[in-house]
């Protein structure tokens, strides 16, 4: 089975739980003025909707075909305005750019995070912010994966050539999964890698 069927299989038959709780868009975009926002791993269209509800004209892409199937009827359910795309942020290049370029929880493993990065820096507009948040490597001992599955701020950061860093941290969120979450078998908290960044140059 490729990832891409995993995920598929995962939104078709459990989306409730292949999706992530958001915790941080709100804060880390307030203070932001509304204007183009890029989704990537948009998923079934969570933090779409939410930046839709603060003005953004947003564009989610994730590159399962089912999760956007999800984010599309999600989004036609909620009477707000956005558009979606299928495409593997590893293996392409925006054709537009963004005032604002989200990812949380999408990075893949490896080396392939590298480059996932710095197509997702393409797509930033001069003097646009880029916001991304991943599990911390903390997690996986918790969780059972490797190390280099998972990521850490100082790793985001390094793959964002010509941006000003604003934040790289790792934030610890309590009561991250609901109780009744099957992923808060380990406990409700996590640890993530959090990276905002605003790329250099005056906005057009």
């Amino acid at each position: 089975m490729t990832e891409r069927e995993f995920w598929n299989d995962a939104y078709r038959y459990d989306p409730v739980h292949a999706s992530v709780p958001d915790h941080i868009i709100t804060t880390e975009t307030t203070g932001l003025t509304p204007g183009t926002a890029l989704d990537i791993g948009c998923g079934t269209g969570g933090n779409t909707l939410a930046l839709a509800g603060q003005g953004w004209n947003v564009t989610g892409i994730d590159f399962s075909d089912q999760a956007v199937f999800l984010a599309e009827r999600a989004v036609w359910r909620a009477g707000v305005t956005a558009r979606f795309e299928v495409v593997d942020a590893t293996d392409w290049s925006s054709l537009h750019t963004y005032d604002l370029v989200l990812s949380t929880y999408s990075l893949p493993a490896g080396g392939h995070a590298v480059t996932f990065i710095r197509n997702a820096c393409k797509a930033v507009a001069p003097g646009g912010t880029i916001l991304i948040a991943e599990w911390n490597t903390t997690m996986a001992a918790i969780w059972g994966f490797r190390e280099c599955e998972l990521h850490t701020p100082d790793g985001i950061a390094e793959a964002m050539n010509g941006f000003t860093i604003e934040i790289q941290e790792v934030r610890r969120i309590e009561s991250f999964f609901p109780d009744d979450d099957p992923r808060a078998s380990h406990g409700s908290w996590a640890e993530i890698a959090v990276v905002r960044a605003r790329r250099d140059g005056a906005s057009s």
